[in-house]
């Protein structure tokens, strides 16, 4: 048996005793504690007629209730859906029309979006403490003896991601519990020196893999998962001074904030118990990782893949980051276990070096979006490969370079923003007769969004009232950071609009400071 709750019964058998999960909201718990939590909230659930392959939405922050209530989930053969608590009701609508989850388990701040968006036909739980509102649940009293354990197996889907189309629809993104035993047993096995007693760092919004998975390569690991609710560089700082933290997932830009915090203190911070940082969403620069190097002191792994892979494709190695390193660009090399090709349009594979699309293959690999059979048939190829997106160069000795991201993606904070949502949100304006949006560099969070406007003739629109209507329909990350108004968008002479002109102009426009920006 390959699942994630056999993982934490054995762990809670072999060391009961060994803390296990600390939050900053005040919770801890041992590896026994754990296993008594799940088992009783399991109970909870069952009592309120959750059970095998029902989906549950789970809405919230960070914390060891959010680790808790999932693992009950599963404990029950329910499937805990992890919904980014940033989406606006109208995206949670859609998203829970794709999911149909019988029940929601939320944060108390996240109750009136549940509620705008719908709700859900049955139990609406409030966990992570907080304010029960009327109709809702507290989660703490989700206490009951345990249904009988269901057959888990680890062809099991065990939780549910989502992310959204370039056309806005939303996918549901399986997780099965065998591919990510086998993903993070792999991972720990590459990093090598993380064992029974490790403290590990929780920053990475736990519905995303990257910091699902962290916290379950924590407990596989016996290591001690110590989770904060959201990311802020003073409270970091001092908790890996504080907590003697040796291991965290971070992305560059978050990197980037740790350091200058560090350096904005006059007495400097002891940090020596830091033995890696992992990341991921982009290359780290040769100046950051420079800056890391010095103030941080310790090793760094970049991390290339995605969801639908649950593992990752490519690492780059701690011995490659040097800032004079000829890969420090890169992506890494491929791991173990992928078979990969990179073909042109027509697919047919291209010389090492050549760009092309990313295809890839592997056991870890998803077996088809939830619900979802043709955008199944859209990502696969006749052979079983996937169709990553991505435009990469696999040089001769296997460095993997990412040219351009799925689709002109943006990935903003860590947060993926794909631009035909943002246009189609932008479109709807009547005073705009076209849009187009690209990712423009940006210091605090890597990528940030900027919109292009063509204005309907006569229409009297500013930067503030563009930036005001995507936050009433899209979630704060996926809102324009800059917009500026142009008379034509460049095209190709098929119509689509050259994003990489685009962006060349942006630059251009950049270093002459022409930009209109909203005031903040």
């Amino acid at each position: 048996m390959q699942s994630w709750i056999h993982v934490i019964d054995w762990r809670a058998t072999v060391r009961p005793d060994a803390p296990a999960l600390i939050d900053d909201r005040g919770s801890r718990y041992t590896y026994r504690e754990l296993w008594d939590a799940l088992e009783l909230r399991a109970g909870g659930w069952s009592e309120l007629g959750v059970g095998a392959g029902d989906v549950v939405a789970v809405m919230a922050k960070n914390s060891a209730d959010f680790l808790v209530h999932a693992l009950a989930l599963m404990r029950v053969g329910a499937v805990p859906a992890f919904i980014n608590w940033r989406m606006s009701p109208s995206e949670l609508t859609g998203l829970f029309e794709l999911l149909e989850p019988v029940a929601v388990a939320a944060d108390a701040e996240f109750v009136p979006s549940v509620e705008k968006a719908g709700g859900v036909p049955g139990a609406t739980v409030v966990i992570g403490g907080g304010d029960v509102p009327d109709g809702w649940t507290g989660g703490g009293a989700l206490s009951a003896p345990p249904p009988p354990r269901p057959p888990l197996t680890g062809e099991e889907v065990m939780a549910l991601l989502h992310t959204s189309g370039t056309t806005g629809r939303p996918k549901g993104i399986p997780l099965r519990h065998n591919a990510l035993v086998q993903a993070l047993s792999a991972f720990a096995l590459e990093i090598g020196d993380q064992v029974a007693g490790s403290r590990h760092l929780q920053i990475m919004p736990l519905f995303h893999l990257a910091g699902f998975g962290q916290a379950l390569q924590t407990f596989l690991t016996a290591g001690t998962l110590y989770v904060h609710t959201v990311f802020e560089p003073p409270a970091v700082v001092d908790a890996i001074e504080r907590d003697r933290i040796e291991f965290f997932t971070a992305g560059p830009s978050l990197i980037d904030m740790l350091v200058a915090e560090v350096r904005r203190r006059e007495t400097a911070p002891e940090l020596g118990s830091i033995r890696e940082i992992a990341y991921g969403s982009a290359p780290i620069t040769p100046s950051s990782l420079e800056a890391a190097l010095e103030v941080l002191g310790c090793r760094f792994r970049q991390i290339y893949g995605n969801s639908e892979c649950q593992s990752m494709v490519s690492l780059l190695a701690p011995e490659d980051h040097r800032p004079d390193h000829p890969h420090l660009g890169s992506a890494g090399r491929i791991v173990y276990g992928w078979e990969v090709r990179v073909v042109d349009a027509a697919g047919a594979e291209v010389p090492a070096g050549t760009p092309g699309e990313l295809l890839i293959r592997g056991e870890t690999l998803l077996r088809g979006y939830w619900r979802d059979p043709e955008a199944t048939r859209e990502a696969f190829t006749a052979d079983g490969y996937y169709r990553t997106g991505d435009v990469v160069r696999l040089t001769p000795d296997r460095y993997l370079y990412v040219l351009d991201r799925a689709k002109d993606m943006i990935i903003s904070g860590g947060e993926n923003v794909y631009p035909a949502e943002v246009e189609a949100a932008l479109s709807g304006h009547p005073g705009v007769r076209e849009a187009a949006v690209i990712g423009v560099p940006h210091p605090r969070w890597g990528e940030a969004v900027h919109a292009l406007i063509v204005p309907e003739p006569g229409a009297a629109v500013g930067p503030d009232e563009i930036v005001a209507w995507c936050r009433d329909r899209l979630a704060g990350f996926k809102c324009p950071k800059t917009v500026r108004f142009t008379d034509d968008l460049p095209r190709t002479t098929t119509g689509k609009v050259l994003k990489r002109e685009l962006r060349r102009r942006h630059a251009d426009a950049a270093g002459r400071k022409t930009l209109e920006e909203p005031a903040r």
